[in-house]
């Protein structure tokens, strides 16, 4: 299977570059948008969430703000990856109009009434249940993690400390969300190879072998799919030119391509948008009728396709395609080869040991799971048990008194 790089220090400045995402995945109708229709409203994503980043639409509207400013763009443009990470990129905002400056100085105003409030709550919280004082520990580091991607010494205007700190953090928090999807997806693989040995060990001789028969069919029809394209090159974009876009697989115009699939208009190639490229591809491999294919196996495929676009076509690591870079990338040698795509069932994403130790894990789990399991059902009969004599004698009780009401009467 070809290997995917971890995300590269380069993207650390995504969030800074990227607009407006599409929110689907599915492969998005063609249908041309006026570009004057994202100029009349540069803000009508602004609360979209793509990353699940607590403070992504201030995020968002300091894009916007700064993508207006034609000198911090060609700055941008001629940094190298070092700059970006470490946040030196943002010394060049000394150089952006005042009017930017001063939309920037009210964004971050605005997001610090947004966290004062949210801090706000959780002190009413905590003091009106009581907490131990161990809590107020707990407070000041939620404190310190919530004000992380700004300066909130200075709570009056947006200076260069303010942008640097911007870009530290969602380079870490786009590193942590990058490992944390492979990490629960290599979970995911373990814990169902774990769950069928599981199943495995209590059976018979006999329904072990059958189910071991069984279990080699399925994989053996899901790696009789027809041959996936190498993402990216030109047999894939010319089955999606033709296929999707209904047009001649003969009149293949990477330069007309990419305006039709830059489905926003914004003149670039978003994460979204590439991803949308892949659905037919993934069609071959993954179908969500067929038992034999897993789903959660074919969004990685996906994550792993558009990553291996990223890398080779992507040039400045902003986690954007642009027009020049799509072009350039058609003119390789490489756009012409159709080598066959290597999906993920061709290779382990974990190893033999990797797999003992999360079944010793597992194991573990299951048997504090039944511990509990069986004290709360020993509970519950020892309740029971009690419970039924004092409710017998209440009836008796209530018989009696009924009855000495009836003589009464």
């Amino acid at each position: 299977m070809c290997k995917v790089d971890m995300l590269s220090s380069a993207d650390v400045f995504v969030l800074l570059i990227v607009g407006c995402l599409v929110n689907s995945i599915i492969c998005p109708p063609v249908t041309e948008k006026p570009a004057e229709a994202a100029e009349d409203h540069p803000d009508s994503n602004a609360e979209d969430v793509e990353y699940g980043l607590q403070y992504e639409k201030y995020l968002k509207e300091v894009v916007s703000v700064l993508e207006s400013d034609e000198t911090f763009r060609k700055k941008l443009e001629e940094s190298n990856e070092t700059d970006i990470k470490s946040g030196e990129i943002a010394k060049h905002l000394d150089f952006v109009g005042h009017g930017i400056r001063s939309k920037l100085d009210e964004l971050k105003r605005k997001e610090l009434d947004r966290l004062r409030s949210i801090m706000r709550l959780q002190s009413q919280f905590i003091s009106g249940h009581g907490l131990p004082n161990s809590e107020l520990l707990v407070q000041a580091l939620e404190k310190e993690r919530l004000l992380a991607h700004l300066d909130h010494s200075n709570p009056h205007s947006f200076e260069v400390s303010d942008l640097a700190k911007l870009i530290q953090r969602a380079s870490k928090d786009l590193e942590d969300i990058d490992k944390k999807r492979r990490s629960e997806f290599k979970k995911y693989e373990m814990e169902k190879e774990v769950t069928r040995l599981e199943q495995l060990d209590k059976l018979d001789e006999k329904e072990r072998a059958e189910a071991e028969k069984k279990f080699l069919e399925m994989e053996q029809k899901h790696g009789d799919h027809p041959k996936l394209h190498h993402p990216g090159n030109e047999a894939q974009l010319k089955e999606v030119w033709e296929e999707s876009d209904g047009l001649n697989k003969e009149e293949f115009d990477p330069r007309t391509f990419f305006y039709l699939h830059d489905t926003n208009s914004d003149g670039v190639l978003d994460q979204s948008e590439i991803e949308a490229l892949f659905q037919k591809e993934l069609d071959k491999a993954y179908n969500p009728y067929l038992p034999e294919d897993d789903m959660t196996e074919r969004y990685e495929e996906m994550n792993r396709m558009r990553e291996h676009v990223m890398n080779e076509v992507d040039k400045n690591r902003d986690k954007m395609v642009s027009l020049d870079e799509f072009l350039e990338s058609t003119k390789k040698e490489e756009f012409k080869k159709d080598e066959e795509w290597q999906t993920l069932d061709k290779e382990k994403v974990y190893s033999d040991s990797e797999l003992e130790e999360f079944r010793k894990q597992y194991e573990q789990h299951v048997k504090q799971r039944e511990i509990k399991e069986i004290i709360r059902d020993r509970v519950y009969n020892e309740e029971n048990q009690y419970e039924k004599p004092v409710k017998v004698m209440e009836q008796r009780q209530n018989n009696i008194n009924a009855n000495d009401h009836h003589q009464r009467v």
